[in-house]
Parts: C-alpha cells; structure tokens; sequence
C-alpha cells in the first residue's frame, strides 16, 4: 500500500455535487476535496444560478439544421467567429473565420457583444477567457460555452474569470473534466461549479485590476501595429493588396528552368509583386543575415509531464510561448548537448512546419528545447537589428514568400534551402532602431498585462483562503 492516497468519505459526501454519480479516484483526489471544501465553507453560489445565460453553438438548432443555415469563411465577410485559438492567442484579426449574414442572424442564441466569460468544452476543457469588444459583429465558435451573468447576483464578469483561472478555480474545474478520450467538460458540470461570494467591493478591486490589465494589452497591440505599419510605409507596402489574379505566362526557363517548380501556384503575379517591391530597397537573402540551425525531433515516446519543456510550433505565436504540457528527460541528451539545443538571448525561432512563417525572439535565456519544425536564427551582422527581422519575418513580405514556396500541399513544409531564399529587406537603421523601440514597448506593456493578471488570481486566492484584507494589501499601490 506504500505510495496510495486514501481518503475517507461518508456516503452522503460521495453523493454531494455529484451529478454524473462518479466513483472514480481521480474524482476523489485529496486536492480537489479540499478546494471543493474550501469552497462550499465560504458563501457561495453555483454557476448556472448566478447566469442570464449558458449556452453554446449547438443551442441554436440541430447540427442538421445549423449546416443548412451556416457558412464558414476564411475571407472578411459580415461577422467574426470566435475560436479556441483567438482567445489562447489574444489574435482577433489575422487567420480568423468569419461567417455571412445570414448565419449570423439564424446563430442569434450565440451572439457575442464583448465582455462575456468563454470556456472551452474539449481539447483544453475549462480553460476560461473574457471576450473583449470588438468592432463588429460577433459570434459563438464550435467547443464553446457562453456565459452572462446576472445583475441581481452582483458578480462581476472580471471577478469570476479571475477565480476560475485561479489555482482554486482550476481545480474545481478540473474535478468536472470528463476522464474520457478527448477530455470534454459538459455544461451541467459547468452550471455547478460552485464561486464563491466576496464582496462587491473586493469584486470591484478586482474588476478595476483586470480592466488595467486589457488597457495595457491594447496599449501592446497599438504600438505593434504602428511598428508594422511604419515598416510597410518605409517598403511603399502599406497599402499593397496582392493581386488576385492566377494565371501568370513564363517560359520553361525561366519557371522550372530557375526554380525547379512546376506548380503553377508557385508562379501567382502575386509573388512577382512583392518581390519588386523588395528590390527597390537594399535587401539580401536571409541565409547570409542569419546562422540558421536545426533542433531535434525526439517523438513522442519521449514525451513525460515534467522535465525541460519541449516547445512545438504551436506554442508559437508572434507575441509569445504560451505554456507547454509536453518535456523531455534531462536525459535524453549529454549535458554539453542539451545547452547546445537551449535558445539562447536574441535567438528567432521560426517555424517551417504546420503553420509556416511564425517568427519569436527570445527575450531571455532559458532552459527548453523546440522541435525540429522549429528552425534558430542568430543575426550575424550589425545593419539587421533583432526585432526589426523579427517583424519582417511576420509580416507579408515574408509570409507570401512563405505562402509560395511552401504552398500545393495538404500540410505544409518550407524546405530550410527555401528558407535560406527569402529576400529580406534592409532599411535605414534610425527607421530599424524606431520600428525595434516600439516593439520593445509594446513587449513590455504585454508582460505588465500579464502582472496584473496574475495578481488578479493571486489576490482572488488569498481572499478565499485567508480573507479580504490580506488580498487588498496585494493590490493597495494600484
């Protein structure tokens, strides 16, 4: 019996918010008995009662019926759809999907005005997130719930998704999870978790804190795209719209003959475009700016829950590594290997597998390793700054190079001996250090959001577990 956890319940307790009648361990872990206890000492109120609405994308109809009224849309079209993605990304602007007027209009139990409290049903069950406002219309995605409380209950919005985001909120989240493949979270199991009942003013702390917090995110996303545009400015890019025209006359030798492709999307006027506009400028090819290396592909045999994070091209995004579930052994390699294989400060990643083309410095030394879809950049050259190339690699001057070359397949693949092609351009430094001071800026706005997220949760879970005054003194030079 060396190495069990045994609990001891009465059967009354075995019963209690038990709704799916569960007698499984994982059910009765020790830790989520005593966050379920802490919870249900305090007052308290259970989710589906302190909402004006619960709901989800099938609530609109039958799936038969929600496919005869609902197109999907990769172009701009009448109303944005929300995913999963775009929230974990904080990116409602660049692959999102968008739906028709219509659709919109038959969706009507999943429309999305800004401010509603989004969980995730599958994949990553109960994972929570605010929608914030957006310019447009909105609507509900797949593997959603939505939720809108009710004023008469006086909860905030801001307050419960920083419980539920807490590591008490987690927890009792995580007991609802359905053990089963994939790893779902029904709505039933999510109109009984049980939030506890502190003041209206701690709740306004709380609110005031949060809302900072997605002041400074905005504050980040506007200096960003000023960064962008400036950059686009400098290329007389700013207002390119690649043509949409696909039929394109080239010779044998000057098609294959140069290239080796014979794919006639490779040859788009499209791409001539953009590549005139770059030789306006100084430009060169990126394999003669950067040293590029290789990471390694271990598989997923060596995969285990902790260790050194193993990093994959979709913890990637532009604006950061969002947090891994897969590590490596310290094992799995010599020592002097292993540091070999860590990013160092300044180091590009870029991915050339999956989704091709997205580009993040490290912005310090750290002990991960990334996968082999993930290729290093190290600048080797002083008239190319760090996050300058950084940005050029994420923008359209390097995503439609990406685009042709990696394109005419299911999953992509952008070959390193293409990578090394990429013309990058090379502006005037006193526009490079402008355009690398604004992203600088705006990194650091997304961590001090970040901050203040965190102790949000913090202060959210010192409230609960010892009492409101000690919370404060938390926030008290906010």
């Amino acid at each position: 019996m060396d190495g069990l956890e045994a609990v001891e319940l009465k059967l009354s307790e075995v019963f209690e918010d038990n709704e799916k009648f569960r007698f499984d361990s994982e059910f009765f872990k020790k830790e989520y008995l005593i966050v379920y206890r802490l919870i249900k000492s305090k007052p308290n109120e259970q989710l589906g009662d302190i909402t004006d609405t619960l709901t989800d994308f099938s609530a609109n109809g039958s799936y038969e019926s929600i496919a005869n009224n609902f197109t999907l849309l990769d172009e701009k079209n009448y109303a944005y759809m929300v995913r999963t993605t775009d929230l974990e990304n904080q990116n409602f602007i660049q692959n999102v999907k968008y739906i028709d007027e219509h659709s919109y209009n038959f969706l009507k139990k999943s429309q999305i005005f800004g401010g509603e409290i989004l969980i995730n049903k599958i994949g990553s069950p109960g994972r929570t997130y605010m929608m914030p406002k957006l310019n447009m219309p909105i609507s509900l995605g797949m593997n959603l719930f939505m939720i809108r409380l009710s004023k008469k209950f006086h909860y905030t919005e801001e307050f419960v998704w920083a419980f539920l985001n807490s590591k008490l909120g987690k927890l009792i989240i995580e007991r609802k999870i359905n053990g089963t493949v994939p790893l779902t979270i029904d709505k039933l199991a999510i109109k009984t978790l049980y939030i506890p009942k502190l003041s209206e003013a701690f709740q306004l702390k709380i609110t005031k804190v949060i809302n900072l917090s997605h002041k400074k995110l905005e504050e980040s996303k506007t200096l960003y795209k000023e960064a962008e545009e400036l950059l686009l400015k400098e290329l007389d890019l700013l207002d390119f719209k690649p043509s949409d025209e696909n039929i394109a006359t080239i010779s044998f030798k000057n098609s294959f003959g140069t290239s080796g492709r014979l794919d006639s999307e490779y040859y788009q006027p499209k791409y001539d475009e953009l590549v005139t506009h770059i030789k306006k400028t100084k430009f060169d090819k990126l394999d003669n700016i950067v040293d590029i290396k290789k990471s390694i592909e271990p598989g997923s045999e060596a995969y285990q829950d902790e260790g050194i994070p193993f990093i994959r091209v979709s913890n990637i995004t532009k604006s950061g590594i969002t947090d891994t579930e897969i590590h490596l052994s310290k094992d799995i390699l010599k020592d002097e290997d292993l540091e070999k294989l860590y990013p160092i400060k300044d180091t590009i990643l870029l991915s050339k597998d999956g989704t091709v083309g997205i580009a993040y410095k490290i912005k310090n030394e750290t002990e991960m390793i990334t996968s082999g879809a993930l290729l290093h950049l190290m600048i080797k050259r002083d008239d190319v700054m760090p996050e300058y190339l950084t940005l050029v690699l994420n923008s359209l001057i390097v995503q439609l190079q990406a685009d042709r070359d990696a394109g005419g397949s299911i999953i992509k693949h952008w070959k390193p001996s293409e990578i090394q092609e990429v013309l990058i351009p090379i502006i005037d430094n006193s526009i490079q250090t402008q355009i690398e001071e604004k992203i600088i800026k705006s990194f650091e706005l997304k961590e001090e959001s970040k901050k203040l997220l965190d102790l949000a949760k913090q202060a959210v879970e010192v409230a609960i577990e010892k009492n409101e005054d000690e919370a404060l003194k938390l926030l008290e030079e906010l």
